[in-house]
């Protein structure tokens, strides 16, 4: 059985995807590390261009009310790439989310420069606010009672 995304009741749940290199500052990656709030989970990946859209759609089902995805800017991926696959594959499947009901505002793409110190915490905090303001997540539909015949 798969363990739900809960916290304090009030505060959205967010989940956080991040690449291990674009937040490069040692005070960056310290507030990340020990300052996120229990309402934001989060995931580090080698890059963004190794986030599945599977992933994406497991936090919103395990009960995530937003998604956040943060990598390096396009031409400093240190996988070359990666990070502009991650973010049209992203692209489209926040369309296939939007067509099973879901507001595209719920998964958020961040590109920061390593030179960019404590723009984590102000997206987190303008992402959260969008969150709030748009309410918890629908639960997407898993299984249908519904029988097919051919």
């Amino acid at each position: 059985m798969k363990e739900r995304f809960t916290c304090q009741r009030g505060s959205p749940r967010i989940v956080l995807f991040q690449c291990q290199y674009c937040l490069y500052s040692d005070a960056d990656q310290k507030w990340v590390d020990t300052q996120l709030t229990k309402h934001i989970k989060l995931i580090k990946t080698p890059c963004t261009g190794r986030i599945s859209p599977l992933f994406v759609l497991n936090a919103i089902q395990a009960g995530a009310d937003g998604v956040v995805i943060c990598g390096c800017m396009p031409e400093k991926c240190h996988f070359k790439e990666g990070n502009l696959g991650a973010r049209r594959q992203l692209d489209e499947f926040v369309r296939l989310l939007v067509y099973l009901g879901m507001e595209p505002e719920r998964v958020h793409f961040s590109w920061i420069d390593l030179t960019e110190r404590g723009r984590i915490q102000q997206e987190l905090e303008d992402f959260e606010n969008t969150i709030a303001g748009l309410g918890p997540a629908k639960q997407l539909v898993t299984r249908s009672n519904a029988s097919i015949t051919l």
